[in-house]
């Protein structure tokens, strides 16, 4: 047998003077009917004993409860045809049709269905059709805030039926009238017989306690339901009966949803945590190598500079150390040269090289010959001479290079 996706599942049926209960777990091969009950029910008070009744069950919050029952004192229970549509559209097929169905006047009336089975050599399917008050809803709904909570399905018993059962009586349901072959029937012609199918039906679907202990026909509701409830088209046919309000269904699938995103919340975080712990080392560590890099950096440039600077410091006492000692007279010929400018000239600059003396004179005087001058001077020799004035200044800017005479040297 396919069995849908349930795994545990509770089935009350209600009527004004009582309710009946069985409670159904999962189990390699079956169902096994873990526990029933009957209570009878105070007019005042229903929603005390469908208290004691979940409570003497025994069956827990995660359990789907079928809560099935006449919805509404002058609910209507008939089977029509309709064609093969999807659920929201033939829904709207049997709204259109119930004014013809209904031996009264349609006021404000609700419908729930479930498909029956494809009519033999027909495109066309038996539909099960539940008409119903908003008035009586309500009031089932108040009874079930003051008892059970929540429930996850609410319809008619005998919603359920397939083309091939046999004759149903719910004397619970509808005491006077009984179900077989798409009509109702006077209870007049009811034999008790007729159970036997019923009985052999549901002791090959269900592990169910002896008949000394259990009797099918008592529970009969109840077993229809969870026959709907274990069969392997229920999720199709489920949409026919979803009449329940929001807020009297458990939230299963959005705790479910809360949960798995907690847990994810959860995993990402130990991701970020894991993860993120070493980011933060390998940026730690980055930033560590980096500055270390440009500290290193640093110091080979300030060797570089020191470096260059040695050099150079390293030629000129090279250049000094290499001088020959006995031309190394360079006072004795800057006082020569000092002693034969005259008072009017002023040195403003002097470089002494090797190969040459490059002097900036600044003068005002009109007949300076410099040529003449510097001619006591045997050891040098004038190679470069410029005058410069500007505008009317009487003072001159003179550039003077002296470079060594012949077999001698500055």
């Amino acid at each position: 047998m396919k069995f849908t996706s349930i795994h545990e599942f509770a089935v009350l049926v209600f009527s004004s003077g009582s309710i009946k209960g069985c409670w159904f777990k999962r189990k390699p091969g079956r169902f096994v009917l873990k526990n029933h009950l009957s209570r009878t029910v105070n007019a005042e008070n229903p929603a005390e004993d469908w208290k004691k009744i979940r409570k003497e069950l025994g069956f827990g919050s995660d359990c789907i409860i079928f809560l099935a029952g006449n919805i509404s004192r002058d609910g209507v229970f008939y089977r029509t045809t309709a064609p093969i549509l999807p659920p929201r559209a033939m829904k709207e097929a049997l709204t259109f049709e119930l004014p013809g169905q209904l031996p009264r006047e349609v006021t404000d009336e609700k419908i729930q269905f479930i498909p029956a089975g494809k009519i033999p050599d027909e495109n066309e399917l038996a539909v099960n059709t539940y008409a119903y008050t908003p008035a009586g809803l309500d009031k089932v709904t108040a009874i079930l805030s003051q008892s059970l909570k929540k429930a996850d399905y609410l319809l008619y018993p005998l919603l359920t039926l397939t083309l091939d059962d046999p004759p149903c009586f719910l004397p619970e349901i509808e005491p006077d009238f009984f179900f077989a072959d798409g009509q109702w029937h006077d209870r007049t012609r009811w034999d008790d017989s007729m159970y036997g199918p019923w009985e052999k039906q549901f002791h090959e679907i269900f592990e169910l306690p002896p008949k000394a202990d259990f009797s099918v026909r008592d529970y009969l509701g109840c077993l229809l339901v969870a026959r709907f409830a274990v069969s392997p088209d229920f999720s199709a046919l489920c949409p026919g009966i979803q009449i329940l309000p929001r807020k009297f269904r458990p939230g299963r699938l959005r705790k479910q949803l809360k949960i798995m995103a907690l847990l994810l919340g959860l995993l990402a975080f130990g991701l970020i945590w894991e993860h993120g712990g070493n980011l933060v080392r390998s940026s730690q560590e980055q930033g560590r190598l980096q500055a270390e890099r440009n500290n290193l950096e640093n110091q080979v440039r300030r060797l570089k500079n020191k470096l260059k600077a040695g050099e150079k410091e390293q030629k000129e006492l090279s250049r000094v150390l290499n001088q020959k000692p006995e031309r190394n007279n360079v006072i004795e010929r800057l006082a020569d040269l000092s002693g034969l400018l005259p008072g009017n000239v002023m040195v403003q600059s002097l470089r002494w090289s090797d190969n040459a003396v490059d002097l900036t004179l600044r003068s005002e005087a009109e007949d300076l010959n410099l040529h003449q001058l510097l001619k006591p001077l045997t050891y040098w020799k004038v190679a470069q001479l410029q005058e410069r004035r500007r505008g009317n200044d009487v003072t001159r800017n003179i550039s003077l290079r002296l470079i060594p005479a012949k077999g001698d040297e500055p």
